[in-house]
């Protein structure tokens, strides 16, 4: 099965790497050991309960996605291993002890939160490139893209995707953070949006955005993803928010926030 969870991806040009990380991209590319996606997504989340229950392990896993686009090469490193020791720290830190402890021991969490701070302290530009959410797609991560920008694949490996320039993402996000930052009065509906902002800003300018509803298509059948329009929905819901038309904003809002409403419930269904 491939994991009930969505992704944002940053695709990075290959020349934009560190000579040393560049050549070892090429070696990997030139190897032709690049995994197509849904098998990316299923020997990743396998990477990463390896990662999880083996702290500390001996090696990260040395995969990551690749796009080519208009004879550029994008990258997108997995870098599991710290995504794995990031989100052990903080699945403890939002949990009581006694809680936490049924699923990661404290010595292996402090294990992952030591290791993490030496990968931080030997490169201070650590980042990784990719997020993940569980049972959902966060609304927010839907700014970047506009409808036109959906990839919809219903045979075979289904699946449902956006994929936009680093530049179209960064100017809709943008867009919609002065919108919402004088219309929405809930700050943490603002805060959403300026971590996104925050987020894409970590990357080349040249780089390539994309959504991934992961294995959260399989709980779709193949007529509500064809009618599924969140990015255009939320980009129209944006949109009449600063044409001063609320009631518009809401309609086109709550059209997205029942979709994934639903889908979320299914994470406590028995």
């Amino acid at each position: 099965m491939t994991p009930y969870t969505s992704y944002l991806r940053a695709y990075e040009p290959l020349a934009a790497f560190p000579p040393p990380e560049r050549k070892r991209w090429e070696r990997y590319l030139a190897d032709g050991r690049v995994p197509d996606r849904v098998r990316g997504i299923r020997a990743e989340h396998r990477a990463a309960i390896v990662a999880a229950i083996g702290v500390p392990p001996a090696t990260e896993v040395d995969h990551a996605f690749v796009h080519r686009l208009d004879g550029v090469t994008y990258v997108c490193p997995w870098r599991t291993q710290v995504r794995t020791w990031a989100a052990m720290t903080e699945f403890r830190r939002d949990l009581p002890d006694e809680i936490a402890d049924a699923f990661f021991p404290k010595q292996a969490a402090e294990v992952a939160e030591r290791e993490l701070a030496r990968w931080r302290s030997a490169d201070p530009d650590l980042k990784t490139y990719i997020r993940s959410e569980t049972w959902q797609v966060p609304l927010r991560w839907f700014l970047p893209f506009e409808g036109e920008e959906r990839r919809l694949v219903l045979s075979g490996d289904r699946s449902l995707s956006y994929l936009t320039t680093m530049s179209n993402a960064r100017r809709r996000v943008a867009r919609a953070l002065a919108i919402v930052s004088r219309t929405v009065e809930d700050r943490s509906v603002v805060e959403g949006v300026e971590e996104v902002a925050g987020w894409l800003e970590e990357y080349h300018p040249r780089s390539l955005v994309e959504l991934d509803y992961g294995g959260l298509v399989s709980l779709f059948d193949d007529v509500d993803l064809e009618a599924d329009e969140s990015a255009a929905d939320i980009a129209h819901a944006v949109s009449s928010l600063g044409e001063g038309d609320p009631e518009e904003a809401t309609r086109a809002y709550a059209t997205v926030a029942s979709r994934w409403g639903a889908v979320r419930s299914v994470e406590v269904a028995n």
